[in-house]
């Protein structure tokens, strides 16, 4: 599969998260992007990019849980949640319900923090793309393609809810429905974490396409907003420690 092919993918599952000696540190603002934004975006850098385009297929679905997130979707197929319309009120009620029942974190239903943004520090070798908000890229991209992508998006309380399979079934799902391929992708570890008093995701996985490995590292804060941050590189190039040492620096703002 080619390059820029293989660089889509990166970003497709990226939708599903202060510097010295050369590091930058990214500071976010607290401004949820819609869907709408992100396809925006993605489609302003195809012009450069070509096929690296969002996760999301192009084409409306008219099923009702179409109109959910896509980690409420994934809790829909992981059957915590009809996909009824309902109010706000209503939905968080049974949200908060149901991650009692399941004795999950509920203190983004009950008392979610007002954030005003996102700060991580990027590893010395990545700057900001020119085509896409919010990611970042190495000067030899797409030759190493190795990236940095992320995402404010709405209070999304049913977040809580994803479990490993259901984030790898949409995973796959989405990949399937993009691009046409099936394409498995394996979890080598999935916790629940808290980051700055926030419930929090900590995701690694890693999938094949063509003759090509590819690793991703995901953070998936949930606040009064829902931050995602994707570290993704291929099995050409290793930065999973400068990877790392990046996600430790992770902080909300207040």
């Amino acid at each position: 599969m080619k390059r820029k092919t293989v660089g889509g993918l990166l970003l497709a599952c990226s939708l599903l998260i202060a510097g010295c000696g050369g590091e930058t540190a990214v500071h976010t603002s607290a401004e949820a992007q819609s869907s709408e934004d992100i396809s925006d975006a993605v489609q302003d850098g195809e012009a450069e990019i070509q096929d690296d385009g969002n996760a999301g297929p192009e084409e409306e679905d008219d099923d009702e849980s179409a109109q959910m997130s896509g980690h409420e979707a994934a809790a829909v197929e992981g059957n915590f949640m009809a996909p009824v319309e309902m109010d706000e009120t209503l939905r968080e009620q049974l949200t908060e319900e149901m991650l009692e029942e399941n004795e999950m974190d509920v203190s983004i239903v009950e008392n979610a923090p007002v954030t005003k943004g996102c700060s991580f520090t990027l590893p010395e070798a990545f700057a900001e793309s020119e085509d896409i908000e919010g990611m970042y890229v190495t000067k030899r991209y797409p030759i190493d393609a190795s990236t940095i992508y992320y995402v404010a998006l709405g209070r999304d309380v049913a977040l809580q809810l994803m479990t490993e399979e259901n984030f790898k079934a949409q995973t796959e799902e989405n990949f399937r429905k993009e691009y046409g391929e099936d394409i498995e992708v394996t979890i080598d570890s999935f916790e629940r974490i808290q980051i700055d008093g926030c419930p929090a995701f900590r995701i690694l996985c890693h999938y094949q396409v063509g003759d090509t490995e590819i690793s991703q590292l995901e953070y998936a804060i949930n606040a009064d907003k829902s931050y995602v941050i994707t570290y993704s590189q291929t099995s050409d190039y290793d930065r999973m420690e400068e990877y790392e040492a990046s996600a430790e620096t992770i902080r909300l703002e207040f």
